[in-house]
């Protein structure tokens, strides 16, 4: 297998979950409602309807949500490649093939 560059991992989940929640959080401002009974849908079928917020979100907190959600995922792919390629490089020893 080939290494993973962990910056570049880090960077598309990264970018991949500030995007997610941006639509997350559009989806929220457009169909509060049915944005909640998908979420709900995700949870296996909980009941949201008593956590949901009376103040509709700003654009402040929406924006608070996606550079966190984009960091913790920077970090979570940076973990994933680094301990990828540890995984990997031990599963080519044990094969004999030793790796650079």
């Amino acid at each position: 297998m080939n290494r993973l560059s962990t910056l570049s991992a880090g960077i598309a989940l990264g970018t991949t979950l500030g995007l997610t929640s941006m639509l997350c959080a559009l989806a929220f401002v457009l169909w509060p409602d049915e944005a909640l009974d998908l979420v709900g849908a995700f949870v296996h079928g909980l009941d949201l309807s008593t956590v949901k917020s009376a103040v509709p979100i700003s654009p402040g907190r929406a924006l608070y949500g996606i550079v966190g959600l984009g960091t913790v995922g920077l970090v979570a792919g940076i973990l994933f490649a680094s301990i990828y390629n540890v995984a990997d490089a031990g599963r080519a020893r044990s094969l004999g093939r030793d790796r650079p």
